[in-house]
C-alpha cells in the first residue's frame, strides 16, 4: 500500500526548505554588502578572536598615532617659537653688543643698546608666553593652563610660575660677609675677640696722606707709643671727649665696631638682612646678640615643607617685631625653597603613550623608554638661578641687568657710571653670549625632537596600515567569489520559488481525487 503525502506535509518540508534557501541568500547578499566572511563569533570562532585581536591593535594604534600627531604640533609650535627667539638673540648678538660696550668711539650708543637689550628680553618672553597649542601653554611644563612667565610691576624680577627665575640668590647668613673680620682658622670672628677685630681695624686705615701715615704708625707700629702731635684725621676713633683713643686691643676693636653702619642710615638700609644682622652682631645690639651663623630656634623646631622650608618663615617677613637675623635667615629659607621647585619643575615631565610600551616599576613609576614625556619647561629654554659669581643664568634676566647698566652710562660720551659697572658689564656680556648659546642649543634639542616624532609618525602610520592589511585578510571575504555565491543562492531561491506553486497545485489536485 502506498503512503499518501497530504498538502500540509508537502507544505512543511517545503516552508523548511524555502526558509533555508532564503537565509542563505540573506547570507551571501550581506557578505556582499559588508564584503565580510562572517558577521558573528559563532560562523567562525577561531577568525573572530584573531580578527578582534587585530582590532585591538588598530584601535591602540591610532591612538598612539593621535597622540603623537598632538604631540608634534606642541613641538612644531615650540620650535617656530625658539627659532624667533633664537633670531631675535642673535640679532643683538656679542659682536654689536661688544662694540658698544667695549669700544669708546661708539660708546655714545650705550644708553640706546640698554633700552635695546631690555626690550629684546620682554619681547622674548612675549614669544614664549605666546606659544599655545590650542588652550595649552607650550612652555609652562605640566602645568599647562596658566602663562608660564610673568614680570613684577617694574619689570626688574622675572618669574616662572610664580617663583623668581633668580632663586638662589640670597646667601646663608651663616656665610659671613667680605667685610666681616676673620680669625687664623678663616672663620668670622666672635664680637669678643678684641684682637681679631683691632686687627680688621688695622688693616682698614688709609695711607693717602702725610697725617694718615704718622697716625697708621702709631695704631700699627707697636714702638711707637706717643700719639702724634698732628691733626687727626677723620678716620681716627675718638673718645667721649673727642680726644685719639689709644691703641689698645679693646680701643680698636670698638673703633671698628663703631666704624660699621649705624642702625636706621642710609648705608645700613642699603645692606641685606644677612648683613644687618652681623652689623648688629658686631655692634653688640641687642636684638644681635645671637651669632647669624647659627639657625634660630623657631626654624629647627618648625615643621618643613617639601622644599625644606621651615613653616612660618614668610610671617616673619612680614612681622614687624622680627629681627634682622630671623628675616635674613626666613629669606634664605623661602629662597632656596624657590631654587628647589625651579630645579623640580625643570624635571617635570607629562608622559603620553606613543606606543612604547608604557611600563611601571614594582614602585608605581614609569620605567623611562616605555613612554615619552611632550614637557617643555621654558626655564629649561632661557635658563634659571645664579651662577657662583651670583649672575643670573637666564638670558632675559642677563639683557635686564645688562640694560640697567648701559641706561646709567653718560648720554653723551657713554661712560659708565661707576668702575664696578664697567666690570659687571663685561662679564655679564661674556654671560651673555653663553646664555645665547644655550638657547641655540635647545633650539636644536627641540628640532632633534621634532623629527623623531615624524618619523614615529610615519612608523605608526604605516603600522595602521600593516593591521588593516591583516585584518582584510581574516576578515574580507573575495568580493567576486561572494558575487558568485550570492548569484547561486538568489537563482536557489527563485527555483524554490517556482517549486512551490508546482507543489501546491499538485497536491490540491491529488487531494479532491
Amino acid at each position: 500500500m502506498r503512503m499518501r503525502i497530504t498538502t500540509g506535509m508537502a507544505m512543511n518540508t517545503y516552508r523548511y526548505n524555502l526558509q533555508k534557501s532564503t537565509q542563505n541568500r540573506d547570507d551571501s547578499m550581506n557578505k556582499v554588502l559588508s564584503h565580510r566572511k562572517f558577521n558573528s563569533f559563532a560562523e567562525d570562532p577561531a577568525s573572530a578572536i584573531q580578527a578582534w585581536r587585530i582590532r585591538r591593535s588598530m584601535v591602540n594604534t591610532a591612538c598612539y598615532a593621535k597622540n603623537n600627531q598632538d604631540t608634534l604640533t606642541r613641538f612644531d609650535i615650540a620650535y617656530a617659537t625658539m627659532a624667533a627667539v633664537t633670531h631675535e638673540l642673535t640679532d643683538l648678538d656679542g659682536r654689536s653688543a661688544d662694540i658698544y660696550a667695549a669700544n669708546d668711539p661708539t660708546a655714545s650708543g650705550r644708553n640706546e643698546l640698554g633700552k635695546v637689550l631690555s626690550e629684546t628680553a620682554e619681547s622674548v618672553i612675549h614669544a614664549m608666553n605666546g606659544a599655545k597649542s590650542g588652550s595649552d601653554f607650550v612652555f609652562s611644563g605640566d602645568d599647562e593652563l596658566n602663562a608660564p612667565f610673568t614680570w613684577n610691576a617694574d619689570r626688574t624680577i622675572l618669574y616662572y610660575r610664580g617663583v623668581n627665575v633668580n632663586a638662589g640668590s640670597v646667601k646663608s647668613p651663616a656665610e659671613a660677609p667680605e667685610w666681616a673680620p676673620k680669625d687664623a682658622n678663616g672663620k668670622a670672628a666672635l664680637n669678643t675677640d678684641n684682637a681679631t677685630l683691632a686687627e680688621a681695624f688695622r688693616d682698614s686705615i688709609p695711607t693717602e696722606t702725610e697725617a694718615d701715615i704718622e697716625w697708621a704708625a702709631y695704631y700699627k707700629d707697636p714702638n711707637v707709643t706717643t700719639k702724634p702731635t698732628s691733626q687727626a684725621p677723620d678716620w681716627v676713633p675718638k673718645d667721649a671727649n673727642g680726644d685719639p683713643v689709644g691703641k689698645t686691643d679693646a680701643d680698636l676693636a670698638q673703633a671698628y665696631k663703631d666704624s660699621l653702619p649705624a642702625k636706621g642710615s642710609a648705608e645700613y638700609e642699603q645692606l641685606s638682612s644677612a648683613e644687618k644682622a652681623w652689623v648688629n652682631y658686631y655692634k653688640n645690639d641687642p636684638a644681635g646678640s645671637q651669632r647669624p651663623d647659627t639657625e634660630p630656634g623657631w626654624a629647627t623646631a618648625a615643621a618643613k615643607d617639601d622644599f625644606d622650608v621651615p613653616e612660618g618663615s614668610s610671617k616673619k617677613l612680614e612681622d614687624p617685631n622680627a629681627t634682622e637675623l630671623d628675616k635674613a635667615w626666613a629669606e634664605y629659607y623661602l629662597d632656596q625653597g624657590d631654587a628647589k621647585q625651579l630645579k623640580k619643575m625643570s624635571e617635570e615631565e607629562a608622559p603620553i603613550d606613543l606606543g612604547m610600551g608604557l611600563l611601571r616599576d614594582d614602585d608605581g613609576n614609569l620605567i623611562q623608554g616605555t613612554y615619552y614625556s611632550r614637557a617643555l619647561p621654558g626655564i629649561n629654554m632661557l635658563g634659571f638661578g645664579i651662577d657662583d659669581d651670583g649672575d643670573p643664568k637666564n638670558v632675559c634676566m642677563i639683557m635686564k641687568q645688562l640694560g640697567e647698566i648701559y641706561s646709567r652710562c653718560d648720554k653723551d660720551t657713554g661712560k659708565y657710571a661707576s668702575d664696578q659697572d664697567y666690570e659687571d658689564a663685561m662679564r655679564l656680556m661674556n654671560k651673555l653670549k653663553d646664555a645665547q648659546g644655550a638657547a641655540s642649543g635647545k633650539y636644536v634639542d627641540i628640532s632633534a625632537e621634532a623629527s623623531f616624532l615624524k618619523q614615529n609618525q610615519e612608523r605608526l602610520d604605516l603600522q595602521v596600515n600593516y593591521l588593516n592589511e591583516q585584518r582584510a585578510s581574516v576578515e574580507d571575504v573575495d568580493l567576486a567569489d561572494a558575487i558568485q555565491q550570492f548569484s547561486w543562492d538568489y537563482y536557489c531561491y527563485s527555483a524554490a520559488l517556482k517549486v512551490g506553486t508546482q507543489l501546491l497545485s499538485q497536491s490540491l489536485i491529488d487531494y479532491m481525487s
